[in-house]
């Protein structure tokens, strides 16, 4: 941090869907960019590490099984990366599927924070493979490691300490009561959203509208990371649209490809 700012990007990967190995690579990739950037926070998209539009391939336990060990190789290549990122994977626990982002840092799995509100209208139907994410944070062990698991996790920087990141997912900001309402009022002041919002007529606009108010709303930064054309696969198309948001005025902003969007 210098001067009171930070350096944060959203990041879209190539990815293959349901190719676990393909898609780390693609992440660790981009992890690699961003700190070379000098970026200090990074997020990327929903399930980026399975990829959103595997339907009924979430139900495969060797698919789950390969996104932990995904999520496991990634925190060990990256145990000297000095930058908190986030990653979208689904995460089973108690016989429970969970969309969830994976907060880490220097080869730590900070913590899981599951997605609180499931679209299941129109083109999505996301309560056919998960279950709503638990507010009252708990310990489990995943991925070798043991971490918290909840969608009301705060992430507070030690050695920068006015730096208090919280999480939220897609839908939920989409919802009545976004879950970085909560989160601000007990003292974030930057929101990473992990995406999967597909493209239809002008939905560009009012996802631009969502993310600059909320910002503006929680007089926060808000950093909203969205699918690229690598899940355009069936009957959706994703456009990679990641924006960086402050106190309600857009920073940065990029659509299309795959790559970093950075401020």
């Amino acid at each position: 941090m210098k001067d009171g700012f930070i350096k944060v990007a959203a990041g879209t990967p190539e990815i293959r869907v349901a190719d676990c190995e393909y898609n780390k690579n693609s992440v660790l990739s981009l992890v690699k960019s961003a700190e070379s950037e000098g970026a200090k926070v990074l997020v990327m998209p929903e399930l980026c590490l399975t990829g959103y539009t595997c339907g009924d391939l979430f139900m495969q336990t060797a698919l789950i099984r390969e996104a932990e060990t995904a999520l496991s190789q990634i925190l060990i290549s990256t145990t000297e990366t000095d930058m908190i990122f986030a990653v979208g994977l689904p995460v089973f626990q108690n016989g429970k599927l969970y969309n969830c982002a994976a907060v880490c840092c220097k080869g730590q799995l900070l913590g899981l924070v599951p997605k609180l509100n499931l679209p299941n209208y129109g083109e999505f139907y996301e309560k056919r493979w998960f279950v709503e994410g638990e507010k009252e944070p708990k310990i489990i062990f995943y991925a070798g490691r043991e971490t918290y698991f909840g969608s009301c996790l705060l992430f507070k920087c030690r050695s920068l300490p006015n730096l208090c990141i919280g999480v939220e997912i897609c839908e939920d900001l989409w919802a009545v009561m976004p879950p970085s309402s909560d989160l601000a009022q007990a003292g974030a002041n930057v929101i990473l959203n992990l995406s999967a919002s597909d493209e239809i007529a002008s939905k560009d606009s009012y996802r631009r509208s969502l993310v600059t108010g909320q910002s503006g709303r929680l007089v926060c930064g808000y950093i909203y990371a969205d699918a690229g054309d690598g899940e355009s696969t069936t009957d959706m198309v994703f456009a990679g649209h990641d924006i960086i948001s402050e106190n309600g005025a857009i920073l940065s902003e990029r659509r299309f490809g795959t790559c970093l969007c950075i401020s």
